[in-house]
């Protein structure tokens, strides 16, 4: 049985949205750590159990790709940390954040085709879904200019 119960949503709008508050990165890259961790655990179960065995591998393959992009959002969060005022770092986390959502659409892809029918996966499927949400909201405050750099520079320049 695969059982997600992660605040992945509430951590990317928060990691985005902290942009022009880099102080707060740190507590946010430590949740997100947990999170992830929590996540990996109960993909390896899902996968363990998916039927048939290429959808199991296709779980596990997933979740280790949207870890290596965690893996770069807390790499960006810590440059942003260093250099709260570098607007190229601070794009560059967005673009991170947006490749994790990504990353996020083919996790809960592989769970629903290895878990077709089960509760349980479709609690998983909704709190990833909360994720793109959120994260479809911090591209929107992006791109109406609330977390753009404090240069003339705009989203939409570098979108």
């Amino acid at each position: 049985a695969c059982q997600f119960s992660f605040s992945l949503p509430v951590f990317f709008f928060q990691m985005t949205k902290s942009v022009t508050n880099p102080e707060e990165l740190g507590g946010l890259a430590s949740q997100m750590t947990n999170d992830y961790g929590h996540l990996a655990l109960q993909g390896r179960m899902a996968a363990a159990t998916a039927e048939p065995e290429e959808i199991g591998f296709q779980i596990r393959t997933r979740v280790q790709e949207l870890g290596h992009g965690c893996i770069f959002l807390v790499q960006k969060a810590g440059a942003l940390q260093i250099c709260p005022t570098d607007s190229y770092t601070k794009r560059e986390l967005i673009e991170c954040a947006r490749a994790v959502t990504e990353k996020v659409s083919l996790v809960l892809s592989a769970l629903q085709a290895g878990n077709k029918g089960t509760q349980a996966c479709i609690t998983a499927a909704s709190a990833v879904s909360g994720i793109i949400a959120d994260l479809d909201t911090t591209i929107m405050f992006a791109t109406a200019g609330t977390l753009n750099a404090e240069n003339n520079e705009s989203f939409a320049d570098h979108r």
